[in-house]
């Protein structure tokens, strides 16, 4: 990190300088009255120091597992599973609806969003229900879809990876319970009081928990930007659930600023509930009962009950992120007190672990590519591939694959679609999602050899050896998985990998972009662009704002109009551009000023004009009356391209499948582009099929509908498609709708037709990385161009062929076949050359040889070698050069060759100055070639000088100093 950046602090960061404040204050930050309502009582933690509330003086310590030692309620469950009635994964979630839909103040419950957090642009993942109301109903921009509201939101994290399998409570993917407040200035809702109330009341009234059995500890939180006081509450010595109290905006060095919505957010793990009440060895009984057993069946894996008995109770004690490094002394702990040695206790556990594991990473992989996420090695989505590539190494360690095959695997995915079906709902028919999977798989099984390539230059860079900090680079750049790199350096996984590279990616989050022009206190400029995309003139605008331009030193060259009908840059569409005029200083004439940019910022729209505004007193321009023009050729072609994006997408949504979200784009008056999540470059035939679907469109002359829908309504009605190029901030969407084909919040210009854009023309398409690719299309009259020069091109080669255009392919496919039969020729006539002048050379009685050739240096490389070794044994020495390159093998030992060099390369002051890099001379010196003997299929060294050199030779220089040194010019 340079001087410059600021330091951009993690979560625990954040969270660790509030603490101090938190546990002097609790009457301030925590609800400690309805705690004494319920007849608990505030005590200090003796192991871990921290304050919670206890119903019983006879709990001596706060719940958490690291304190209590061991999950007490295994074996005997509690609350209603102590009674002998087993709650299912699903019966928890009607059991936590059925107490907040009926509470004192009712809740809302809503469907849950989807777990790629496309309506965020600080985060690529929902990690937590609190993320799909963040940022805007947090600071109250937008209205949240009900108020109070619960849910059961899919989340993925990937910071646990370590301890899946292990713990019983970590996953990958899993359902978050959620409550979910905001309490606005002007409507209060509840808070901190009810809320505790509220969720005691669902522990001992539909699960029936004694209070003598739950523990709530006093902690603080911090993510998404938000910070505030925090209740964690356990049973047995598991966290079930964690109320978050929001009071704070925090910014990225840990300060922090009321906020002016209140929001209370409760996350509880649904996975744990019925584990929990149950009683279970491992929550993964409860949540993946039928996945376990079609992986038993499919695999014949026979799990150790006997040992896994032993190990559950104690399996808490094995949280790697707050192991910190003693990984290893807690499973000798542990060991001990299952009366086995460590040894005995990590086989007895690795084949239920690797179960688990398999059933966990599976089903996180399921809903993210259903929900729209490929893996890939790029961002978030690497830990995809990660989960998806650690799940074929454990089948593929354990013979599990070779079993199952990838049929079987399809049917553990299913398994999981319709265990999350009475929560989540059905899943909709997934055409490409098996295409993915044995895609990633055959990647997988053929590890890039230029990333195995780049490990081993790392490893003999580290003598062998590989820091953190390596394997994160292993993982994230070079795109291999840990048991990759193990099994090819033959290294250990370091016991907290996952976490560490969960770490890495929060701290590589940038800080948002600073704002260069405060204008909050300015109204709202009137967009009239959007009502009247046909209005191109306008006059009796005013200005309400002159700024200087921060980015080009402070000149005088923006105005804000209290109207207007330019489109800024928004959504990947480039700005309108035109004129407008109006006097600088009163008494004077109107003044025309080029609009070359047109940007918007809060609520404003800035003009930024060709040059500056020469004005006495900026002030006063305040109120002027502005008269203008849009350029309306740009404004047209502009709007072509963004309706045409729309099509492409929906295009190829319906040619390569469901999996194909936008993932960007940009409308530039001259082509566009869009960039989608895919899986594989495209075909010459995929890009002709999604091209003819587009252009189907236009030809149907589909209506273009543009309106404004309330956000609660829109999303209920056509769901997150809608945010293909991400969410807006407003409670009012504006709708494009192309019917029967698209439909996306979107504030861009747009066709009122299909049929206005004529035509769309697919340039290319090209992977810009991985899981993502590019395609550059025109349309309209840019289309009409493209489709010309195409024409030109037909044209052109039928006149110089003297063919037909149909003809040309078969002309063409001629011409090249008789190329390929003359560069063979060439090619055996060139290496003929070669064999002939050594023979010669080898047979005179000179030694020293130079030759001047104009033959490809590449057959110099490929045959020369083959007299290495009689050119050792006869000590000869042979060079070819030319205008373009040297080459030869030498074994006279008295030519000096480093002042060889000198001569070849010239003055390196002037070749470091030479910024062209082909005319940069390269001189290479080896002291053996490698050379494969007949009949044998391995290459031997031959200890023989070599050189080589590129580039503009100095012929006349070089043949000077050879001949001076002994050799002859051979001809």
């Amino acid at each position: 990190m340079t001087e410059e950046e600021p330091k951009v602090l993690t979560t625990r960061e954040i969270k660790k300088l509030a603490r101090p404040e938190f546990e002097k204050n609790p009457e301030k930050f925590y609800p400690t009255k309805v705690f004494q309502k319920w007849g608990f009582t505030r005590a200090r933690c003796p192991k871990c120091d921290h304050y919670f509330w206890r119903h019983s003086e006879k709990v001596e310590v706060c719940g958490d597992s690291s304190c209590v030692g061991l999950y007490t309620f295994i074996g005997k469950g509690c609350g209603i599973g102590r009674k002998g009635q087993k709650l299912s994964y699903e019966g928890a979630w009607k059991t936590f609806k059925k107490s907040f839909e009926n509470a004192k103040i009712p809740h809302t419950t809503i469907k849950r969003y989807p777990v790629v957090a496309r309506w965020r642009p600080d985060v690529e993942y929902v990690a937590a229900g609190i993320y799909n109301f963040q940022p805007y109903c947090v600071t109250g921009e937008m209205d949240p879809p009900a108020n109070p509201l619960i849910d059961a939101q899919f989340c993925l994290r990937f910071n646990d990876l370590d301890n899946i399998g292990i713990t019983g409570r970590h996953y990958s993917g899993f359902n978050m319970l959620g409550v979910q407040v905001f309490n606005k200035p002007q409507k209060y809702i509840y808070f901190k009081e009810e809320c505790v109330d509220f969720n005691l009341r669902w522990l001992t009234e539909e699960l029936e928990i004694g209070l003598d059995e739950i523990t709530l500890i006093e902690d603080v939180w911090a993510g998404g930007g938000n910070l505030g006081p925090s209740i964690e509450y356990f049973v047995g010595g598991l966290e079930l659930g964690n109320m978050v109290f929001m009071q704070y905006k925090t910014h990225h060095n840990g300060t922090r600023e009321p906020l002016q919505v209140q929001v209370i957010d409760v996350g509880i793990g649904l996975e744990r509930i019925p584990w929990v009440v149950n009683g279970s060895l491992t929550s993964y009984f409860d949540v993946f009962p039928l996945a376990i057993e079609k992986l038993i069946k499919m695999t014949k894996a026979e799990i150790n009950y006997g040992i896994l008995k032993k190990f559950a109770p104690y399996s808490c004690l094995l949280d790697v992120d707050e192991a910190e490094g003693k990984v290893s002394e807690i499973w000798d702990s542990i060991a001990k007190k299952c009366n086995l040695t460590k040894e005995e206790l990590l086989e007895g556990i690795s084949v239920a672990k690797d179960i688990f594991l398999v059933c966990d990473h599976t089903r996180a992989l399921l809903v993210a590519i259903e929900d729209g996420s490929l893996p890939s090695n790029v961002g978030g989505a690497s830990n995809l591939r990660n989960i998806l590539r650690r799940t074929f190494a454990v089948c593929a360690k354990r013979g599990w694959m070779e079993k199952m095959g990838m049929d079987g695997l399809m049917e553990l995915f299913q398994c999981h679609k319709t265990e999350l079906a009475p929560i989540m709902g059905e899943f909709k028919e997934y055409k490409s999602f098996r295409s993915i999977i044995e895609i990633e798989y055959k990647r997988w099984l053929n590890t890039d050899i230029d990333s195995k390539k780049k490990l081993d230059k790392l490893l003999k860079k580290k003598k062998g050896k590989l820091a953190p900090e390596d394997w994160i680079l292993c993982i994230t750049s070079f795109g291999l998985d840990p048991e990759q790199i193990a099994s090819l350096t033959g290294l250990k996984i370091p016991d907290n990998l996952y976490y560490m590279i969960a770490d890495h990616y929060e701290r590589s989050v940038p800080p948002p972009p600073e704002n260069l022009y405060q204008l909050a206190h300015l109204k709202p400029t009137i967009e009239l662009w959007n009502t009247l995309e046909n209005k191109f003139q306008f006059e009796g605008f005013k200005i309400v704002q002159v700024l200087e331009n921060k980015k080009d030193n402070d000149k005088l060259n923006i105005i804000i109009l209290d109207k207007s009908i330019f489109y800024p840059t928004s959504g990947g569409q480039m700005n309108d551009t035109g004129k407008v005029s109006f006097a600088c200083n009163k008494g004077e004439k109107p003044m025309e000023f080029d609009v070359i940019d047109v940007q918007k910022n809060a609520k404003s729209i800035l003009l930024f004009l060709d040059h500056e505004i020469p004005t006495k007193d900026p002030k006063s321009l305040i109120g002027t009356q502005v008269s203008g023009s849009v350029n309306e050729k740009r404004r047209k072609q502009l709007k072509m391209h963004h309706t045409a994006t729309h099509i492409i997408s929906a295009s190829a949504k319906k040619i390569l499948g469901p999996h194909v979200w936008q993932h960007g784009a940009k409308k530039t008056e001259k082509r566009a582009r869009i960039d989608i999540t895919h899986y594989s470059t495209l075909s010459f035939e995929e890009e002709r099929a999604i091209e003819n679907e587009a252009n189907r469109v236009i030809q149907l002359g589909l209506k273009v509908n543009k309106y404004d829908l309330e956000k609660q309504e829109a999303e209920k009605k056509y769901g997150y498609i809608l945010y293909q190029g991400g969410i807006v901030p407003e409670n009012t969407l504006r709708i494009v709708e192309i019917e029967g084909t698209d439909i996306e919040a979107c504030c861009g210009t747009h066709v009122d037709n299909t049929a206005d854009i004529s035509l769309i023309r697919i340039i290319n398409s090209r992977r810009i990385s991985d899981g993502v690719l590019r395609i550059y299309f025109v349309a309209y009259a840019r289309a009409l161009d493209f489709t010309n020069q195409e024409s030109d091109i037909v044209h052109d080669l039928s006149t110089q062929w003297s063919c037909p255009p149909k003809d040309i392919t078969q002309t063409g496919k001629r011409f090249f076949e008789t190329f390929k039969q003359n560069k063979k020729k060439i090619n055996d006539m060139s290496v003929s050359i070669i064999k002939l002048s050594i023979n010669s050379m080898l047979k005179q009685e000179d030694k020293n040889f130079i030759c001047r050739s104009n033959l490809e240096y590449r057959h110099f490389v490929s045959n020369v070698p083959q007299f290495a070794q009689q050119l050792k044994e006869l000590e000869k020495s042979i060079i070819f050069y030319s205008q373009e390159y040297i080459y030869g093998l030498i074994t006279n030992p008295n030519l000096d060759l480093n002042k060889l060099k000198a001569i070849i390369i010239g003055d390196p002051k002037v070749q470091k100055r030479q910024k062209n890099s082909s005319k940069k001379i390269q001189f290479v010196m080896k002291n053996k070639v490698m050379v494969k003997p007949k009949g044998k299929k391995k290459k031997v060294a031959i200890q023989i000088t070599q050189i080589s050199s590129f580039g503009d030779q100095k012929i006349h220089s070089i043949q000077k100093f050879l001949l001076e040194n002994g050799f002859v010019e051979f001809n």
